[in-house]
């Protein structure tokens, strides 16, 4: 397992480290700058074609090749016409070109300004961002036609790329205007510095996220003193309450006329297998495999893997892990299927294979539907589509089946310190408040008290424009809610035990991916009171795809509150008499 995970890791580092440029240049020499998309300030995975708008455009477009993380992102980069020479200054103001400007173009460049439209250019790999143009406190529009770009380099490397705007060089775009000549020109101007470019804000941007660190590591310090002392809190009662129960149930073995209470009643019921067999395990295998690539891709962020700005990357990335892990889901659910004794074989492994990938698939049509309506760059390409199709059945459903078949041949049986009856016991009522729904609703709350304040940082750069650095952080506060999760779902499980309820098998796994409901429940929160999301297109996106993440959560987090809550039931059991 360590060599596979070692091949992972090594695999998905050569893709990111071949998707990067590492360009040395000659002075004078030219480097290209690639526009790329626009994009409304208020909702961020809007994305059109930077020519949609009436800008400079080459004759003919010549696009730069696309990454598959690029085209993920929703990137298209288009070269563009400025002539911007390494080291090479440009003053005066260089004309670009001239533009006719009809009513309908007029007329698209004040939708765009009157709703923040940001361009996106790359210039060796640095984003540059910027507006199209400004409204003053008349709702006059004005429309930017001269960038002074600030270049910073370093011998022969390119350091830092920004564009800046003078409100002197723009044009008004009057509303009942039917015809409007615009001239677009721009300046260059280069600067030395020491930063070195390894150290370059384009590779590492820490920087741009130092506001919110202290803040992040005293929520986090909050979150971990609440974790230590209710993981301490639930261990020394239910050690203590076991404790007793350990002492009253010797004393009852040694009164033979005695009747069993409590959990040690249900030792002929505890180890009853549950419904939904192939379901069941095909959620505690995929459950599993996510966990896994949550690890490595945390992992790899925390090592610096990662390019910075470069989200599409860390997409691609997850897909590759997803493909190559499949063969733990396919081991980790046939093993378990053997353990409670299922015998549909093929049924197990088809679910496995499709339980998270069959809803993501459904997501994604639905949303890439909405993405071409729009006409979005976010819309992914027909070439794309049959490529990643190729990779999930050529690589992500053989795999499955492999790990499928070394699980049934290798996996170990049930190893249950009880033996099963034949006729199940009847379980007693329980008030309302003992119910698995109110356990349910209190395995979810707790973890996800412990994450709130994270969360928000969270969302803001899923759904932002900040960019999520301090990877630390982040891996703190999952390994703290798998703490939780694992703590709660026991402690339920133990008091579910005894009220002599054996249906626990489901009940833990739905305690402890329950934090995913909350963690959508909090979607609505966010969109409303903490972000400015609007429009069909945007909150689609938004609820879709967290949804998806919710889902994988609940998978995940549902497989550790079951195994856990596992480990502890067999423990228990097989430190007791049992007849």
């Amino acid at each position: 397992m360590s060599r596979m995970l070692r091949f992972i890791c090594g695999l998905t580092l050569v893709m990111i480290v071949v998707g990067h440029d590492d360009q040395i240049y000659d002075v004078d020499e030219h480097v290209p700058l690639f526009v790329d998309n626009l994009v409304p300030f208020n909702n961020p995975q809007e994305s059109y074609r930077y020519h949609t708008l009436k800008f400079c455009k080459p004759d003919p477009l010549h696009h730069k090749s696309q990454t598959l993380g690029e085209v993920l992102q929703g990137s298209e980069k288009v070269y563009s016409g400025y002539d911007l020479r390494f080291r090479h200054q440009v003053k005066p103001a260089r004309e670009l070109c001239k533009v006719s400007l009809n009513k309908e173009d007029i007329d698209a460049f004040r939708y765009a300004i009157d709703n923040q439209y940001h361009f996106t250019w790359y210039y060796d790999e640095i984003p540059i961002k910027g507006l199209i143009g400004d409204m003053d406190h008349n709702d006059n529009m004005y429309l930017y036609t001269e960038h002074d770009f600030q270049f910073q380099y370093n011998a022969d490397r390119v350091i830092d790329a920004r564009v800046f705007i003078d409100n002197a060089h723009r044009v008004k775009l009057p509303p009942d205007a039917t015809k409007l000549e615009v001239t677009f020109t721009y300046t260059a101007t280069w600067t030395d510095t020491d930063v070195s470019f390894r150290d370059r804000a384009a590779n590492n941007a820490g920087e741009l996220y130092q506001e919110e660190i202290e803040i992040q590591w005293f929520s986090i310090v909050n979150s971990f003193v609440l974790v230590v002392l209710l993981t301490g809190f639930l261990a020394f009662i239910v050690l203590r309450i076991l404790k007793k129960d350990y002492q009253r149930y010797t004393a009852l073995d040694e009164e033979e006329d005695q009747d069993e209470t409590g959990w040690k009643l249900l030792h002929a019921d505890v180890f009853r297998f549950p419904v939904y067999k192939s379901v069941f395990a095909s959620i505690i295998g995929t459950g599993l495999q996510l966990l896994l690539i949550f690890f490595i891709m945390l992992s790899l962020s925390v090592l610096g893997a990662f390019y910075a700005h470069g989200r599409g990357t860390m997409y691609a990335a997850i897909i590759v892990v997803y493909s190559l892990t499949a063969v733990c889901a396919g081991f980790a659910s046939a093993s378990f299927y053997k353990k409670i004794e299922g015998t549909n074989w093929v049924r197990n492994v088809l679910i496995t294979v499709t339980i998270f990938a069959l809803p993501a698939f459904v997501i994604w049509a639905a949303l890439n539907t909405v993405a071409i309506v729009y006409s979005s760059t976010l819309a992914l390409p027909f070439g794309t589509i049959i490529a990643l199709f190729a990779l999930y059945f050529l690589v992500t459903f053989p795999l499955t089946l492999a790990g499928a078949i070394a699980g049934k041949n290798f996996g170990s049986p049930m190893d249950a310190p009880c033996r099963t009856k034949l006729a199940p016991r009847e379980i007693p009522s329980a008030p309302w408040y003992r119910s698995s729904i109110v356990q349910v609703m209190v395995a979810g709350f707790l973890p996800f008290s412990a994450i709130y304040v994270e969360l928000y940082y969270v969302f803001i750069s899923l759904w932002g424009h900040q960019l999520f650095t301090p990877y630390g952080i982040l891996y703190l506060v999952f390994v703290i809610l798998l703490m939780v999760t694992a703590c709660i779902t026991v402690s339920l499980t133990y008091l579910q035990l005894s009220m002599e309820n054996h249906n626990w098998w489901w009940t833990s796994l739905m305690s402890g991916g329950a934090t995913a409901f909350f963690i959508y429940a909090y979607c609505f929160y966010f969109l409303y009171s903490e972000s400015r999301m609007s429009g069909f297109f945007q909150v689609s996106y938004y609820f879709g795809y967290m949804l998806l993440i919710c889902y994988a959560l609940f998978l995940m987090l549902g497989s550790v509150g079951f195994y856990c809550s596992f480990i502890f039931v067999k423990q228990i059991y097989r430190s007791i008499k049992c007849d």
